[in-house]
């Protein structure tokens, strides 16, 4: 049966923090792409109207068979800017392509893949597992929502999505205006914490198949490079914070040092850090400095061979996603023993080394 909600555990108490200049990851969007490709990630099979407006509970414990639902969402609050290298007009609202996945019910079958390279990552039609409104198992359920770095698009992590699905979460792929993929504009970053808050809003209020699935009280935010940065906003940053987080995943990125607001006072928001010591674009460095920046605990996941995109793929990418669903497990659904192996699994991999702070 599935897992009943959690009250949420409390906050832990406030460490000191020690003294540590904020790297300004200023060159992140223009020094390296996150990704490429269309916007494409396949899903297989429909249901019909019945069975997408239903929701059933779950026949079994984890792992769960998985529903995809897409939503084109459109924020009238806020506008977008004109990119004229790119003869894009500017509009008066926002709209975000969003790409859901969630535990349904039925036969789970065989775990979904990762692909053995980022040039894959998302787009095998043959290899993705999900349902298309397939009917979601009884929720609410705990929402992640991970965001793309610059050049990126949230389709390309969907092999990732499909898993952490299966393990009883929903997890919302959002992709940006401005920054993503075939734009590339980084300059809309600001606006971009907003976007992740639009989202979550927007989910907690969804039709079927997502009504009542999602658990605005059970929040992680995620993202990669420029969408790391946007999620260290979101979280973090006096600008922009929306309360309702209660922990964080930071990859191959930093807190970026640009328009209003800033770190003084942070929430003490739990955070799974995660870097390539190989990383080209984005220096290892910058993590390592953030495990005393980030004033909440802090769970850093370095590895040494991989690159700035490499940990979501092939062998590192098995161990992301582990250390990813440990994490989970810990922050939102009250298991702190969740991560009481990680550390061992990680040395035994030979593949990196977990930190903590």
């Amino acid at each position: 049966m599935t897992p009943p909600a959690p009250s949420r555990a409390p906050r832990r108490e406030r460490r000191p923090r020690r003294a540590v200049a904020l790297l300004a990851v200023a060159a992140l969007a223009a020094t390296i792409g996150c990704s490429g490709g269309d916007d494409a990630g396949g899903a297989d099979g429909g249901a019909d109207d019945d069975a997408s407006a239903a929701t059933e509970p779950a026949p079994t414990d984890p792992p769960y068979a998985v529903g995809r639902h897409d939503l084109v969402l459109v924020d009238p609050t806020r506008g977008t800017p004109a990119v004229p290298e790119r003869e894009l007009e500017a509009a008066d609202s926002r709209t975000i392509e969003v790409i859901v996945t969630y535990p349904a019910a039925g036969d789970p079958g065989p775990e979904p893949p990762l692909p053995d390279g980022w040039d894959d990552a998302g787009f095998d039609d043959d290899e993705r597992t999900a349902t298309v409104d397939a009917a979601a198992i009884a929720g609410p359920l705990p929402l992640v929502v991970f965001a793309h770095g610059w050049n990126g698009q949230g389709s390309s992590f969907l092999a990732l999505a499909e898993r952490w699905s299966r393990a009883g979460y929903v997890v919302a792929l959002p992709t940006f205006p401005r920054s993503r993929n075939g734009i590339g504009f980084s300059a809309d970053f600001p606006e971009q914490p907003a976007d992740l808050s639009f989202v979550v809003d927007e989910l907690i209020a969804a039709e079927a198949p997502l009504a009542g699935l999602v658990d605005g009280e059970r929040l992680v935010l995620g993202g990669h490079s420029l969408g790391s940065a946007t999620v260290f906003r979101a979280a973090y940053n006096s600008c922009c914070v929306d309360p309702r987080i209660d922990a964080t995943i930071a990859v191959s990125g930093g807190p970026q040092d640009i328009g209003e607001g800033g770190y003084d006072d942070q929430p003490e928001t739990p955070m799974l850090l995660v870097h390539g010591v190989a990383d080209p674009g984005v220096l290892v460095g910058v993590s390592d400095s953030m495990v005393a920046f980030v004033a909440g605990p802090v769970t850093y996941l370095r590895l040494d061979e991989a690159d700035h995109v490499s940990m979501f793929v092939g062998v590192d990418g098995e161990l992301f996603d582990e250390a990813v669903l440990a994490f989970l497990d810990a922050e939102l659904r009250d298991d702190p023993a969740a991560l009481d192996s990680l550390g061992d699994t990680v040395a035994a991999s030979g593949r990196g080394e977990l930190r903590s702070g």
